[in-house]
């Protein structure tokens, strides 16, 4: 038989230590999720209701394509843009992006307009949102009119 030699139970200080580590591990883990629970976060920024405008690459399309009292979808650069001529010679441009989750609202008949995501609607005539849950309406995008072409951007 060999001689070992003989173990002591523990070390002093060392096993302390590390119980006291092993303790605090779950803490220091837990932490973070416990402290968002309880609400010690940042408070959330209330979302606006004002209209907005943006920007989108200039396109030049027929201003006859649009007939009074009608909305229609096109493609400015990579961007849908809502155009309308709610009266005579009077044109309005939105984005066409939703402005809850950013879905591409679409022209359902004449200017009404309705998001596919969640039946947001908007009034194609202002932007307007008309039905929940769009917090705020459209976005306008700048339009003018000359020489029978609207650009828009």
């Amino acid at each position: 038989m060999t001689d070992r030699p003989a173990v002591t139970p523990s070390a002093p200080g060392a096993c302390p230590q590390r119980r006291a580590f092993l303790a605090a591990v779950p803490g220091v883990v837990l932490l973070p999720g416990v402290l968002s629970a309880c609400g010690i976060t940042q408070p959330a920024q209330p979302v606006s209701t004002e209209q907005a405008t943006t920007s989108v690459p200039q396109t030049t399309i027929p201003a006859a394509d649009i007939p009074v009292g009608t909305a229609k979808s096109v493609k400015a650069g990579g961007e849908f843009v809502i155009v309308a001529q709610p009266t005579e010679g009077e044109f309005v441009a939105y984005s066409a992006r939703c402005t809850h989750q950013g879905g591409i609202v679409q022209v359902v008949q004449d200017l009404h307009l309705r998001c596919p995501l969640h039946g947001a609607e908007f009034d194609g005539a202002t932007g307007e949102n008309t039905s929940a849950p769009a917090p705020r309406p459209l976005d306008v995008v700048p339009v003018s009119e000359s020489g029978g072409q609207l650009t828009l951007g």
